[in-house]
């Protein structure tokens, strides 16, 4: 699919609305904060996706009465999305495999197949995105996409 211009903090919104109930269920408090629109050039359904598996893992990650922030900006230059969660976080030395295929991290409770961060890295690289993983303020881990804005239409 091409890409097109398309509002991210909308499809980040729609992610964010996606885990409502699971975050309900785990009984997270999951916060959005978006300024407005937040354009991109980019496959709004995959960045949807990658939105999406950014907050389900910290939703999950977060545990019991824990906490997920998810926020968009942007400047002239390039658009980010951050998630910050109060989980336990990811040890500095394991950050780099986490994006592999079927990688699960020992010794946590969190269930899923290991791909939901391939797939975020595989649609990070399809928008020519980094992604950086880092400590959250919340105590968790601290997820930042950042995508250039090149010329937009």
């Amino acid at each position: 699919m091409a890409l097109i211009d398309t509002d991210w903090a909308e499809s980040a919104r729609q992610a964010t609305a996606d885990t409502v109930a699971l975050a309900a269920m785990n009984e997270v408090t999951l916060e959005f904060d978006a300024p407005g629109p937040v354009m991109v050039r980019g496959d709004a359904m995959a960045l949807r996706t990658l939105a999406r598996n950014l907050i389900d893992n910290g939703v999950r990650s977060a545990g019991r009465n824990g906490r997920v922030n998810v926020q968009l900006a942007s400047d002239e230059s390039r658009a980010l999305l951050r998630v910050d969660d109060s989980g336990p976080g990811i040890p500095a030395e394991e950050r780099s495999r986490v994006f592999d295929r079927f990688y699960r991290r020992r010794d946590t409770e969190t269930t899923g197949s290991g791909l939901g961060l391939a797939i975020v890295d595989a649609i990070a690289k399809r928008h020519h995105a980094q992604i950086s993983l880092g400590e959250s303020p919340l105590g968790g881990l601290r997820v930042e996409v950042r995508i250039p804005r090149g010329s937009l239409a």
